[in-house]
């Protein structure tokens, strides 16, 4: 039985164990979009070191060459006029920009990393240099959540639960319907391939063949990893390698993400219980098409908030406004 076009780990056919063949990451990329219009890149959220990279691929010559948008989780999509004129290039007062990724569905500081705004100012800058008909356009995918009217959890749960349905609604109307090809960047968790409607799951569905996987390597479990990394020292870094058919293919997705074995969930009645892993019997092969290779986990940098964020008093009030809503309408 196949399934995205891979072997079932239940199924008959035989997976062998090469090697991944890596190439320069930023390159091999760009060659994926000559294959497919979609290619969804995992972000582990405030990386700097993948960052970094993120913003070295939008600097290629090449990208505007091969991509059209850049689908991104952390922009709220009712901002979506905001972005719009200041990746064109318009003088937008810095008050009014950062509510798009101020005001997002998430109640946490995660998105005032300064490499949230750098990614703006990159693209903005990459267009600023680019004739008109080849300007990259940034479409922001989480709902478009009013937070001047959420006075309740319903309320604002009720824009959690389209998260995945809205960003995917994006890339139906404004990518694919338009006939356009798209970077997605996304926390890795609603782009792989599991059991669950995310967003990969139903663009594969709806547009089976449109969507490319990349997941980056963020370090292997403990008893693994410094074996395996040393399986990874020769990878160009950073370095992009298909994974069918490989040993890294092959291995349970638990090697990459060890966190979800200790995750868990509360029930209803306050129980407490081993989260669900929408993996399991999966091979990584099954998951992604590709996995990014930026350097061994001790060597990856994660970015750190800006003192000046804990000195915004407003801010602050607000989003401690946003933590404590009630559960039940007023």
């Amino acid at each position: 039985m196949k399934t995205n076009g891979f072997v079932s780990p239940n199924g008959s056919e035989q997976q062998n164990s090469g090697e991944p063949k890596p190439t320069e990451a930023a390159e091999g990329i760009l060659k994926i979009f000559d294959r497919f219009p979609l290619v969804a890149l995992g972000e582990w959220h405030g990386s700097r070191t993948e960052h970094d990279f993120i913003v070295s691929l939008i600097q290629h010559p090449a990208f505007p060459n091969k991509v059209n948008d850049i689908v991104v989780e952390f922009g709220n999509a009712l901002y979506q006029p905001v972005i719009d004129r200041y990746i064109a290039g318009e003088t937008v007062a810095h008050t009014e920009l950062r509510q798009a990724w101020r005001n997002t569905t998430q109640i946490t500081l995660l998105f005032d990393l300064p490499i949230y705004e750098r990614f703006f100012v990159t693209v903005r800058a990459v267009n600023q240099h680019l004739p008109k008909q080849k300007q990259l356009r940034v479409l922001l995918g989480d709902p478009p959540i009013d937070w001047s009217i959420i006075e309740n959890r319903a309320q604002h749960d009720s824009f959690m639960m389209i998260r995945d349905d809205h960003f995917a609604n994006v890339i139906e109307r404004e990518v694919l319907g338009k006939k356009r090809r798209a970077l997605l960047i996304a926390g890795t968790g609603h782009l792989y391939r599991v059991r669950i409607m995310n967003v990969t799951r139903r663009l594969d569905q709806l547009h089976p063949g449109a969507v490319f996987v990349v997941i980056p390597h963020d370090g292997f479990d403990e008893k693994s990893n410094e074996e395996l990394e040393k399986r990874l020292a020769s990878w160009p870094q950073p370095g992009l390698a298909h994974v069918k058919n490989t040993w890294l293919g092959n291995l349970d997705p638990d090697v990459i993400f060890p966190e979800r074995k200790r995750a868990i969930s509360i029930m209803p009645d306050g129980s407490i219980v081993p989260a669900p892993r929408y993996y399991e019997g999966m091979k990584i092969q099954e998951i992604t098409d590709a996995y990014l290779y930026l350097g061994p986990e001790a060597s990856l940098v994660k970015d750190v908030l800006p003192p000046e964020m804990w000195q915004d008093a407003e801010y602050q009030r607000e989003l401690q406004r946003r933590s404590s809503l009630p559960r039940n309408e007023k």
